[in-house]
């Protein structure tokens, strides 16, 4: 029988009747100072900690390190900080607040490093398409790290796409080949449609939260700001809806997680954070970094080259030059 591990922290505040009506209605929410200013520090310190020292997609993946850009996932399997903001922190509480299931699940963590006159956009995209699941109880939390306005990149969206049946193919900063080679359509430049549809965006300050859900639009342009960088994160969770579909050109899992298509999201890569931590399935994590499984990473490896990509394949890998590191 599992045993509670943790209960998560009680947040700063909770999300208003207002913001979540216009979550619902709209698809995002920008809620102001949901977040310390401790907080915000520590992850400040941890984000550069990262960034020199630890990989999973990022050294060659994701990164555009010569335009300013860095990028990464499951960090938090690595660092200590990341892990204890995904589980203990008091987001579940939040995510519980708008997905109103019974338990909540950590879904993953990215970060999105754009140092100032980086000219990396982020292209206009769907998250969904991404990721090898479905559902629609899954909420992610963007986080700032630093004053953003649209000039320093802040993320803009299409007020109500979310309600749209439409489903575009999954285009990266970097435009990676592999996360492209599927059959769904580019989507659209919608800063270049903004007198057809209702493109929003906010000056945000650290602390302050961006709530969105898995299909609404959005993307933001690079950093034009000469001053400021712009360093934001992205932690997702999702309730009981949300099942493994694994397919292609989907964002690799490279962790080992016993799933099977058509399971729900949990254990050790997905654990629950809402009412509590499960002890059985944190404590790997908890005695210290979980480097990737060579197992995956190795059927990941393979499955590009069938595809066509990495090595010998003439296309970029993914992963081209990644390897998890630890401190």
């Amino acid at each position: 029988m599992s045993r509670s591990f943790g209960s998560p922290a009680s947040p700063t505040r909770f999300f208003t009747p207002d913001e979540l009506e216009a979550f619902e209605r709209d698809g995002v929410v920008c809620a102001r100072g949901l977040l310390d200013a401790g907080t915000i520090e520590h992850l400040r310190e941890s984000l550069e900690d990262a960034i020199e020292k630890l990989s999973v997609l990022g050294k060659g993946g994701l990164n555009r390190e010569s335009n300013g850009f860095h990028g990464d996932i499951f960090i938090w399997k690595l660092h200590d900080a990341f892990r204890d903001l995904a589980l203990f922190s008091s987001l579940p509480v939040l995510a519980q607040q708008v997905l109103g299931t019974p338990t909540v699940n950590f879904f993953y963590e990215q970060f999105f490093v754009k140092r100032a006159g980086s000219p990396v956009d982020t292209p206009w995209h769907q998250d969904i398409p991404f990721w090898p699941v479905t559902g629609s109880q899954i909420v992610s939390f963007w986080l700032t790290l630093d004053p953003v306005t649209r000039d320093s990149s802040g993320l803009e969206f299409v007020r109500g796409s979310h309600r749209w049946e439409h489903r575009y193919k999954a285009v990266t900063p970097g435009h990676d080949p592999y996360m492209m080679d599927t059959d769904l359509p580019i989507p659209p430049d919608f800063s270049e449609l903004r007198n057809e549809h209702d493109v929003v965006g906010w000056d945000m300050e650290p602390g302050d939260v961006l709530l969105f859900g898995p299909v609404v639009c959005h993307g933001s342009a690079g950093n034009a700001s000469n001053e400021t960088d712009r360093r934001a994160l992205a932690f997702r969770y999702c309730g009981e809806d949300v099942r493994y579909a694994p397919r292609h050109a989907t964002m690799p899992l490279l962790w080992d997680h016993g799933l099977e298509p058509g399971d729900r999201l949990g254990g050790s890569l997905f654990p629950q954070v809402w009412p509590e931590v499960i002890e059985e399935e944190v404590a790997r994590r908890m005695q210290g970094p979980e480097a990737p499984s060579e197992r995956q990473l190795g059927a990941f490896m393979k499955q590009l080259a069938e595809a066509g990509f990495g090595p010998g394949g003439g296309k970029k890998s993914v992963i081209d030059g990644a390897g998890a590191q630890t401190p």
